[in-house]
C-alpha cells in the first residue's frame, strides 16, 4: 500500500514538474519574439527565483518524492532567464553585463542551497524532528510561500494601473504554471513516508499560485467585458471609417 501510493505520488508530481520545467518557455519566447517585456514586473521573477531557492531547501531536506525535489531548481532557472529578459529588453542592460548578473545571483543561490541543506541535515533539531514541523525547516517553507505570494502581487498592482487589462503576461505561461502547481498540490496529498504524513505547508502553497493567476486572467476577462469590447468596436468603427475616406479620394463623390 505504501509503495503504491508513493508511485501515485511521483507520477502526480512528475506531471507536474513536466509542466513547471516548460511553465515559463512560451513566456520566454513572446519576450523574444516581442524584443520587450512590457507588463511583466521583474520583482515577480526575481521573488519567484529566490522562492525557488528556498522551495529547493525545503524539499531536498523533505525528500518527498525527486520530482518535487528537482522541480524548484527549474523554476529557479526559468525565472532568472526571464528576469535576464527584462535588464536586456527593457532596461537596456548590456547583453554581457546581464549574463554577468545571472552568473552571479545563480552561484551564490547555489552556493546558499547547498550550505542550508547540509546544516541542516545535519543538525540536532532536525535529526530530532525528521519533518515540516522541525522549526527552521518550517520558517524556510514559510518565507517560500510568502515569496510566491508577494511575487504575483506587482501583477495586481499593474492590472489596478491599466483598469485590469492584462499586458505582457502570456495566458499560456499561466496556464501551464496553474495546472502544473494543481499536478504538485496533488502529489503532496497523498501521505508520505512511515508516519503517512502529509506536508501542509506544500499544500499550501501550491494551493495559492493557480488561486492568484486565476485572479489575474478573471481581471483581464473583466476589463475584456467592461473596456476592451468597446475599444475594439470603436476601432473596427474608425478602420472603416478610414478605408471609405481612401476610397472616396481614389474614386470622387460625382463618379458615385
Amino acid at each position: 500500500m505504501r509503495a503504491s501510493a508513493a508511485t501515485v505520488s511521483t507520477v502526480l508530481g512528475t506531471i507536474g514538474t513536466v509542466l513547471w520545467c516548460i511553465q515559463l518557455v512560451p513566456q520566454i519566447y513572446t519576450n523574444y519574439r516581442r524584443k520587450s517585456t512590457e507588463g511583466l514586473p521583474r520583482l515577480m521573477l526575481l521573488l519567484w527565483a529566490f522562492a525557488g531557492v528556498l522551495f529547493g531547501i525545503y524539499f531536498l531536506v523533505q525528500k518527498p518524492n525527486i520530482p518535487l525535489m528537482v522541480q524548484p531548481e527549474i523554476f529557479t532557472a526559468l525565472s532568472l532567464i526571464t528576469w535576464a529578459q527584462c535588464l536586456f529588453y527593457n532596461h537596456k542592460v548590456p547583453f554581457w553585463n546581464t549574463i554577468a548578473w545571472i552568473v552571479s545571483i545563480s552561484v551564490f543561490c547555489g552556493a546558499l542551497q547547498v550550505a542550508i541543506v547540509i546544516s541542516l541535515q545535519k543538525s540536532a533539531l532536525y535529526l530530532n524532528n525528521p519533518s515540516s514541523t522541525c522549526w527552521p525547516l518550517l520558517l524556510i517553507g514559510i518565507m517560500a510561500a510568502i515569496l510566491i505570494g508577494t511575487g504575483l502581487i506587482p501583477p495586481y498592482i499593474d492590472l489596478a494601473r491599466r483598469q485590469g487589462q492584462v499586458v505582457g503576461i502570456n495566458f499560456v505561461f499561466l496556464a501551464i504554471d496553474s495546472v502544473g502547481a494543481i499536478f504538485s498540490f496533488a502529489s503532496l496529498l497523498v501521505p508520505q513516508g512511515e508516519n503517512k504524513t502529509i506536508d501542509y505547508l506544500g499544500i499550501v502553497v501550491y494551493a495559492l499560485m493557480p488561486m492568484m493567476e486565476a485572479g489575474i486572467v478573471l481581471s483581464h476577462v473583466g476589463w475584456w467585458f467592461r473596456i476592451g469590447r468597446r475599444r475594439r468596436r470603436e476601432s473596427e468603427k474608425h478602420e472603416t471609417h478610414n478605408i471609405n475616406n481612401d476610397f472616396q479620394e481614389v474614386v470622387p463623390v460625382e463618379w458615385l
